[in-house]
């Protein structure tokens, strides 16, 4: 099955079916399901009615990590903060839930999605339990999140999400475009899921969100930006499939403008054999065995300023200068999208660096160290091999030899404890040496003069005095001139 195919043709009925039709015979050993279970036998003592739902049950049956349980219930807040610790979230008043601690853990509990309330005279509990959860099943975003574990270990499965689950497919619940209508971020959280759990996205679903696509342009820019950094959380392959679901979908332009404009930008084949600088954007992410979105986000924008460079010189194929023209996209696209703050400087240091690191292994010490000592270096290093690794495999293993050069260059340099350099000349030996005062200066010379020793080997103390000295000379002969 291709991991690129959009459309998985599908046979049967997929009406509500009988919501019980697993049950399964053990839980993982995890305290949030425990305390998740322990609330709805409590719940269930009170009269009311408490499942675990959505991507909690869905890991469950996948056998994949738990993260976070959430409940529904038909129990009232208010008696919610009466019989349990419980507070207000974010989404507490749009979506009616709170947070409950219970055994040390916290669990969010949300009202069940029902279009009318209760009877006073309520029918027993294990039907209130079925027809309940059917109705709220429906407002769910995809089958497989639209399933429940009750206490007994049984699921409410109405939409066949077992089904679609052990066939990979990613469907929205009932009609795709009225799933969408209520929240378009589904739209995007379809692909991530996609790419998350490598499944595929059933063909109605696929369609009707490229016939809404623009719609997402309604979504929280900050709803956005948190669904693009889960999915760049994931391995590079799979993000780099989720940049092109997006794509294909034609939900890049509206959510990513700043990549879809990368599409068709001239590469020359001598340097960049895949392809344009989009293709080569998704090649350097895909290179990428880690799941980190610092470094995926990093290789997605890296080369964003070509963009800048290609609109005032059209038609050149060079780039010259898009280092530093990527930074304002990046900090133009982290502000629309709400990204943190650490996101956006990892994406701007590789940017800024990337090809300084071209030539790393040719540059003297002194500039080498100034690289090593960025505090984004190792980010830096690992973006560059997988950049050049995007023209081939031997170009990634050429990078990683430049880089260990590069450090054998530098390391006579380097405390062993420490792994860290040092100036070779203090503050107070500038001073004395050459006879001036604390100030903006000092920091010039210590700076200029470990330079200079470094790049030419100098140890003599004499001899680095002798032109720190000299150096405070120049400056002062310089300012009493300007």
């Amino acid at each position: 099955m291709s991991p690129h195919n959009l459309h998985h043709p599908f046979s049967g009925s997929h009406a509500p079916c009988s919501p019980a039709a697993h049950s399964l015979s053990s839980l993982p050993d995890h305290p949030e399901i425990a305390a998740a279970l322990d609330v709805i036998r409590i719940m269930k003592t009170l009269g009311f009615t408490a499942l675990m739902v959505g991507g909690a049950v869905r890991d469950i049956l996948l056998e994949r990590p738990v993260r976070d349980v959430d409940l529904a219930s038909d129990m009232p807040l208010e008696s919610l903060r009466k019989h349990f610790r419980a507070f207000e979230t974010g989404r507490s008043r749009l979506f009616h839930t709170l947070c409950i601690v219970h055994q040390g853990q916290h669990l969010e509990t949300t009202l069940f999605r029902t279009k009318h309330s209760l009877p006073a005279e309520r029918p027993d509990q294990e039907d209130t339990k079925h027809s309940l959860f059917l109705q709220d099943a429906r407002h769910r975003d995809f089958t497989i999140n639209a399933m429940a574990l009750d206490e007994q270990l049984d699921l409410l499965d109405p939409f066949h999400g077992k089904k679609d689950l052990d066939r990979g497919l990613i469907r929205a619940v009932e009609n795709p475009r009225e799933r969408i209508t209520e929240d378009p971020l589904r739209m995007l959280r379809a692909a991530r899921l996609a790419c998350e759990l490598d499944f595929e996205i059933e063909e109605k679903t696929a369609l009707s969100i490229s016939g809404l696509a623009r719609d997402i342009s309604d979504v929280a820019p900050e709803r956005l930006g948190r669904e693009i950094l889960k999915m760049a959380s994931l391995s590079g392959p799979r993000f780099a499939r989720g940049i092109r679901l997006l794509d294909r979908l034609g939900l890049l332009p509206v959510v990513l403008p700043e990549v879809d404009a990368l599409k068709g930008l001239y590469h020359d084949p001598r340097h960049h054999p895949e392809g344009d600088v989009f293709i080569h954007t998704l090649r350097a992410i895909q290179c990428n065995d880690l799941a980190h979105d610092s470094l995926n986000m990093a290789l997605l924008a890296h080369d964003l300023g070509k963009t800048d460079i290609a609109a005032r010189h059209p038609g050149t194929g060079f780039y010259r200068g898009h280092d530093r023209a990527a930074e304002y996209i990046i900090r133009q696209m982290g502000q629309r999208l709400r990204l943190p703050g650490r996101i956006t400087r990892a994406m701007q240091a590789v940017a800024a660096n990337h090809m300084r690191m071209h030539g790393l292994d040719e540059m003297r010490p002194s500039k080498i160290l100034e690289m090593v000592e960025h505090p984004h270096w190792a980010l830096l290093a690992r973006a560059s091999v997988c950049d050049h690794a995007a023209r081939g495999k031997e170009h990634g293993k050429l990078q990683q030899k430049k880089i260990a050069l590069a450090l054998k260059k530098i390391r006579p340099l380097l405390n062993e404890a420490t792994g860290k350099t040092r100036p070779v000349i203090t503050g107070n030996q500038v001073m004395q040496a050459a006879g001036i005062p604390p100030g903006p200066m000092v920091g010039r010379i210590i700076r200029e003069t470990t330079a200079w020793a470094r790049d030419n080997g100098i140890q003599d103390q004499n001899l680095i005095l002798d032109y720190a000295r000299n150096l405070a000379q120049e400056l002062q002969k310089e300012n009493t001139r300007s």
